[in-house]
């Protein structure tokens, strides 16, 4: 009709980060049947070797780290990042591709956030009553209304904090190196592992090192953090503990960023 509005998305698919975040070998056998010029139903093509996934995996991450600086430096916290707010798309006609236990070239890799009916001016984050109480948890008394650096500074690690167990729980499920499709791998939910690294570690990353060093499904994973000197480790043990470290941060004149992270050796190419 005349004068209609109309609003027009571009089309980037429906799979999100947590439906890609099960064991490689698990969604591999879910692949439907393929069949061959005469009818006849053939295997599908093999599992990647692990290091290609892991490449891109890590490509993954490095996407969700550029989205979520580019989120910030237009002035927006997320304030609820989840497996389920990443979607996984491709440059391709078939927006399935990037999620394929098949896929390992990340040019073709597209990563998109979603979700942000919880999100907010970084400017406005002072005037959330929940918000400043959950400051003062982490030594920071931030005025209402006040547009400080120890607001902003909080807000952004808060949503790195959450981009964090996004990423542990991403490797250490689509990582996996089970036996079968159907063993079954300990809980790697971003709640369970939360409750792992708080209740159970007393926030101690050596001993979360460990915890995961201990199950043989884990131990490529292990290995990969432990390069370049623990790395990937360090990495992981900067965005969980973002909050922890804000107050120290401020004394020091730093601020930690989504860009910063993205400088870690961790995501140095191989």
């Amino acid at each position: 009709k005349p004068g209609s509005l109309w609003l027009v998305y571009e089309y980037v698919g429906l799979t999100t980060l947590g439906m890609y975040s099960q064991p490689a070998l698990k969604r591999w056998s879910n692949l439907p049947p393929q069949r061959g010029i005469w009818g006849n139903v053939v295997a599908p093509p093999a599992l990647p070797q692990w290091r290609e996934r892991s490449r891109y995996v890590k490509a993954i991450m490095k996407a969700c780290l550029v989205n979520l600086s580019f989120i910030h430096d237009i002035g927006i916290t997320h304030r609820s990042i989840g497996r389920n707010s990443i979607i996984l798309s491709s440059v391709g006609q078939d927006k399935q591709e990037a999620s394929s236990p098949l896929a390992t070239v990340a040019s073709r890799l597209r990563v998109k956030m979603s979700d942000f009916g919880f999100s907010g001016r970084l400017v406005d984050a002072s005037s959330d009553e929940e918000f400043r109480r959950r400051a003062r948890a982490f030594k920071l008394d931030i005025m209402d209304g006040a547009s400080m650096l120890e607001s902003k500074s909080f807000a952004i690690a808060e949503d790195l904090h959450a981009l964090g167990f996004v990423f542990i729980a991403l490797m250490l499920s689509s990582l996996a190196e089970i036996p079968r499709p159907a063993f079954t791998i300990p809980p790697v939910d971003e709640d369970s592992l939360q409750r792992l690294m708080t209740d159970i570690f007393d926030k101690d990353m050596d001993e979360f090192r460990e915890y995961c060093e201990a199950e043989d499904v884990w131990t490529n994973v292990v290995r990969l953090l432990d390069e370049d000197d623990g790395a990937g480790w360090r990495f992981l043990e900067q965005m969980i503990f973002a909050r922890e470290n804000v107050a120290g941060n401020l004394q020091a004149g730093q601020i930690l960023t989504a860009e910063g992270v993205l400088t870690s050796p961790f995501f140095a190419k191989r």
